[in-house]
């Protein structure tokens, strides 16, 4: 019944978006994974005497990331902040050990197809992955609270996932590899990650974003040479 009532406000809310080029939003992204990295790093008895190298290295550190959707496309690219664009801050760290690397994604999708194309970064090369897009079974509950003005539901997929999705603006798009909400998911909280909505453009003139060329590979190459990778790494530094 819930899900029936918004799918109908969902069409009722349609043509006011008709006219709108594409829709931008902008999300803050905190990695619990990279935190945990991080504070495994720091804490480290080996590392003690880098504490002033390692001073870079912030736990709470959030990466800005900018959704643009235009009909049934969309694209989910890592943005600079305004602040780190004009200022003098050294060379970017990234992260990598052991038993984790650091990695740039970047996520476009077809919903028209159900399909994604992802670009990982991994030790300075790009890789592009193409599969079909998850198929999410969200349960659409009656609680709701105001997000940047919106009022947003709560849709959960068991104990893992929460999402907070805007049915007045009707794009069923999100974060990452997120979508398939009657609305546009404006915060969401994984295992790994949060994603919070930190401004909305809905007749915005930016336009979809379109993968680079990368080295294709599928998922299980990503993921077996990632594997790799790290245990390279480990066979180094026991060295």
């Amino acid at each position: 019944m819930i899900m029936r009532r918004l799918f109908s406000l969902l069409l009722m809310v349609l043509p006011m978006l008709a006219f709108a080029q594409s829709i931008e939003v902008k999300y803050s992204v905190y990695s619990k994974k990279r935190a945990e990295a991080i504070n495994k790093i720091k804490g480290a008895k080996e590392n003690q005497g880098y504490q002033g190298l390692l001073s870079g290295l912030s736990a709470e550190k959030k990466d800005s990331f900018c959704l643009v959707v235009s009909g049934r496309m969309s694209s989910f690219e890592q943005i600079e902040p305004e602040e780190e664009l004009t200022g003098d801050h050294g060379p970017k760290i990234i992260l990598v050990n052991p038993s984790y690397s650091e990695e740039s994604v970047s996520v476009y999708k077809n919903l028209e197809d159900m399909r994604v194309t992802e670009l990982k970064d991994l030790l300075a090369r790009t890789y592009s992955i193409t599969h079909p897009l998850p198929r999410y079974k969200w349960n659409v509950g009656t609680e709701s609270k105001e997000i940047m003005g919106l009022q947003a539901y709560k849709a959960t997929i068991g104990d893992s996932i929460t999402a907070w999705f805007c049915p007045t603006i009707p794009v069923q798009d999100g974060p990452g590899l997120y979508c398939g909400l009657p609305g546009l998911i404006l915060d969401l909280e994984d295992a790994q990650t949060v994603y919070s909505c930190t401004a909305i453009n809905t007749n915005s003139t930016r336009e979809v974003g379109k993968p680079k060329r990368a080295k294709e590979m599928t998922e299980e190459e990503f993921v077996s040479l990632r594997r790799r990778t790290i245990e390279n790494l480990k066979q180094r530094s026991s060295q």
